[in-house]
């Protein structure tokens, strides 16, 4: 009986924890968190893309993987719509551009070189737009190296 009593009792507090730490019990306002472009920037005309990753292969084996966090800065209202409606071949184009890059440009225990990368993602995304007017914009390079 003690165990039963014991187990509800923890069920309540596991149920009652969140809406106690989410401040929903005092009269204080709550904030919705922020979308990822409004803790980037608040501009209007950047357009964030997924976090993307290609694996580095060097010697017929994976020495590790670059990760890239980024966006398209899109000015032109037109092109940014045009660029919101082709989210789908602009993720395909940047994820080759990375792999290109991340295959044939990157050594391994190297530093990865934010221009050349920037190059060939530019030259991806004016592709798949057909116009130029967009500008790629790195957040973050990452490199993780394989252990073992």
């Amino acid at each position: 009986m003690q165990r039963r009593a014991l187990i509800a009792g923890l069920c309540a507090a596991f149920v009652a924890g969140p809406a106690a730490a989410s401040g929903s019990g005092g009269g204080g306002t709550s904030q919705a968190p922020a979308t990822r472009q409004e803790r980037l920037t608040s501009a209007e005309s950047f357009v964030p893309m997924p976090t993307l990753s290609a694996g580095v292969l060097q010697r017929a084996s994976t020495r590790g993987t670059l990760v890239v966090d980024m966006g398209i800065d899109v000015p032109d209202a037109t092109l940014r719509e045009r660029a919101q409606r082709n989210g789908p071949r602009l993720r395909d184009a940047l994820r080759t551009a990375l792999a290109v890059y991340a295959n044939t440009y990157y050594r391994d225990r190297t530093a990865p070189d934010p221009t050349q990368l920037t190059r060939l993602m530019q030259q991806s995304i004016d592709q798949a737009l057909g116009a130029p007017g967009a500008r790629v914009l790195l957040v973050n390079i990452i490199y993780q190296r394989r252990q073992g």
